[in-house]
């Protein structure tokens, strides 16, 4: 007893040191990026050196229905009953969609508030037709291999890169030669679905597979073919089309859970592939694996950890009798009861 004692009075000395370090190192951190970042500020407004893609807005949704606030669409969300918040689900706001019953309603209501979408094309809430224009869309490396696809006025975005404008894209694209590098390569499409609150929308997932067989252009780096294999973790894509069906909108490499894939890390998109093959360590945090802030170490889990651990210390130290049991399962019972009333 006396010997987990000193080492819990140990530990928490060393808890409450790494705290007071990674504290004190992430106000000079946050001092220096502030004072960097109010630097350029200035020396941009003075120099009208402005990044023309900070002011590019990202396309928000373009088919809106239970965003808006109207009296007539109080009941567009259609929801599957027992499916509340408590009580097994029988009490409580619902919170499971009945997705076609919502998806009926949302195409009925959009089509009269943007009758532009009432056409020949018939594509909203059309999972058949989006579907189509989707797989085309893949089948055309997106876009890539026939721009035509692509509306004027499109963007890709992805988690850190873009908006993109529709001619940077395809230059990017270009440049990156992403076929003649991985010719073998299968993005692994599936799970294609209509949004049900955005009908012109077709959210899809992947789990690609590579295989580096030629050379990669990244930048001004070229990286001659490894013969390495890599599988990206799950992401999420979509894409959104408009009146004529054409995207106007492509959104993906959104990583649904880092502990997958073969290499990568966490890492999605062409960040995952470069760094799963290890070619080159990029200069900047969002090409690199996920790491926890300094804050967020101190105080989401050494100060917890002090906590649970003195805790571990008491329950050990105090003998459990069944008086003590009792007791126990009292207070329990009549907090639930309140809880319930």
């Amino acid at each position: 007893m006396l010997v987990t004692y000193i080492r819990t009075v140990i530990s928490t000395a060393g808890h409450v040191s790494c705290v007071c370090v990674l504290f004190g190192s992430n106000l000079l951190i946050n001092v220096i990026d502030s004072t960097a970042r109010s630097i350029v500020k200035v020396i941009s407004t003075v120099t009208v050196a402005k990044i023309e893609q900070d002011s590019r807005i990202p396309h928000s949704e373009r088919v809106r229905t239970f965003q808006d606030k109207y009296r007539n669409n109080d009941n567009l969300v259609v929801y599957r009953q027992g499916t509340g918040t408590s009580e097994k689900g029988k009490s409580g706001p619902n919170q499971v969609m009945d997705e076609q019953e919502t998806l009926k309603k949302t195409v009925a209501y959009a089509k009269t508030k943007y009758p532009e979408y009432d056409n020949e094309n018939d594509i909203l809430g059309n999972e058949s037709k989006l579907k189509e224009l989707a797989t085309t869309l893949i089948c055309n490396e997106l876009g890539g291999d026939d721009p035509s696809l692509l509306s004027d006025d499109f963007q890709f975005l992805f988690p850190v890169v873009g908006p993109l404008t529709k001619t940077q894209f395809l230059e990017a694209f270009t440049k990156f030669k992403v076929r003649e590098a991985f010719p073998t390569a299968a993005a692994n499409f599936y799970n294609f679905r209509v949004d049900p609150l955005e009908p012109n929308r077709i959210w899809m997932m992947s789990r690609g597979a590579y295989e580096h067989l030629g050379t990669l252009n990244f930048g001004p780096s070229k990286f001659p073919a490894t013969g390495k294999r890599i599988c990206l973790p799950p992401q999420c894509f979509s894409m959104s089309f408009n009146p004529e069906g054409k995207c106007y909108k492509l959104t993906g490499g959104y990583n649904v859970d880092r502990s997958a894939g073969i290499a990568t890390e966490g890492l999605g998109g062409m960040f995952g592939i470069v760094h799963g093959l290890r070619l080159t360590k990029l200069p900047f945090p969002e090409g690199r694996p996920w790491k926890r802030s300094l804050i967020w170490e101190a105080f989401a889990l050494r100060i917890p950890q002090i906590v649970d651990d003195w805790k571990a210390l008491l329950v050990t130290a105090t003998p459990v009798t069944d008086e003590t049991s009792k007791m126990l399962a009292k207070a329990t019972d009549s907090f639930k009861s309140k809880k319930s009333q």
